[in-house]
């Protein structure tokens, strides 16, 4: 979860603001989970926890993390539990999300954007579903910001929703702190990460089954070609390993 304005560093600009996450953080959980009920009772599944096990398939064993638009930290108990041994830092420009996520998820570390300089460098980079709250000219310097932050050979991860799929796209004309929302394709999300110098490692389609099929959620490998899963996700690779 990401609001607006954020700044990528001190000395750039401060995009304007339509959300505001800080009057949501409280009620963030409730409005989730009536949003994706109709899908998996356990707005966990949804939000959080898939993504983070195929975060780990993609980038294997790393010892820090950053999740990028953390909000409330609902990513943080999965994250400890597939990590268990890595750093985990979330960041976010809402502060009202921040104090939630802090006192929920005391063995991680949270930082405001600005508070988290480039100095600070990570494996393994998540971007789950943040992007499309970021203004489409804003996009790409968030990007870099992500890139700034990688060390070399890290991944950055964006989780997207998918614009193609009808029900998304309902799910999120209806959402309240999606009001602001402007969905991105897969092929925008793409080309912006490869603007940034960036070696795309996969790109998939992902979230097809809801929870009255979730015996067949092991067979979601065999579709993520197929535009219609209600998620997208794109992962990269810092190219400066390719040179080592």
């Amino acid at each position: 979860m990401l609001a607006y304005p954020f700044r990528l560093s001190l000395a750039e600009a401060v995009p304007c603001s339509r959300v505001d996450f800080d009057q949501y953080a409280r009620q963030y959980e409730d409005i989730l989970a009536a949003q994706t009920n109709f899908f998996d009772g356990d707005s966990g599944y949804f939000f959080a926890r898939y993504k983070i096990e195929l975060a780990q398939q993609l980038a294997g064993s790393v010892s820090s993390v950053l999740d990028f638009g953390c909000g409330i930290g609902r990513s943080m108990p999965y994250l400890r539990e597939v990590f268990p041994n890595a750093e985990i830092v979330g960041c976010d420009p809402s502060a009202e999300s921040l104090a939630i996520a802090r006192r929920e998820n005391p063995s991680c570390r949270f930082a405001s954007l600005d508070e988290l300089g480039t100095d600070a460098k990570f494996d393994l980079v998540i971007a789950s579903c943040v992007f499309h709250h970021i203004p489409p000219q804003d996009r790409q310097m968030a990007i870099r910001y992500c890139y700034s932050r990688l060390k070399d050979g890290g991944h950055f991860i964006i989780f997207e929703h998918n614009p193609i799929n009808p029900v998304t796209r309902h799910l999120v004309k209806n959402c309240p702190f999606d009001a602001d929302a402007v969905l991105l394709g897969m092929r925008e999300t793409v080309e912006r990460m490869r603007n940034a110098h960036l070696h795309i490692d996969e790109s998939s389609y992902c979230l097809f089954f809801p929870q009255q099929l979730s015996a067949l959620r092991p067979f979601e490998k065999y579709l993520r070609w197929l535009p219609m899963g209600g998620q997208y996700l794109v992962c990269a690779s810092n190219q400066k390993r390719d040179a080592a």
